[in-house]
């Protein structure tokens, strides 16, 4: 992807993390309402991103708070949440140590 994008994969990769960080923050402002129909969504886009990206521990997070909000147990799942924001904060230093 990178030889692809060239001088615009910086900013895409930015992108990713800042999206990403504001999906971390939506997904706890679903827990917070108990509403498992955005969680799913947030959860859904934000593993199709990290997959995009090559993230595949994020992406297997993402997947299992999909499930979580399809069993409507958004509300046990803050710990799923933290952790998903965890492998993104991983994510995103391997992003940039690699730009750097």
């Amino acid at each position: 992807m990178r030889d692809l994008l060239e001088e615009d994969f910086a900013d895409l990769m930015q992108t990713y993390i800042t999206d990403s960080q504001a999906r971390v923050a939506s997904l706890r402002d679903a827990l917070g309402h108990a509403d498992n129909a955005t969680g799913f969504d947030v959860a859904h886009t934000l593993k199709g991103a990290s997959a995009n990206v090559g993230a595949p521990r994020l992406t297997e997070c993402c997947a299992q708070m999909q499930e979580a909000c399809r069993d409507q147990t958004i509300a046990q799942q803050g710990g799923l949440i933290e952790l998903i924001a965890q492998e993104l904060e991983l994510v995103a230093e391997e992003i940039r140590a690699r730009l750097a």
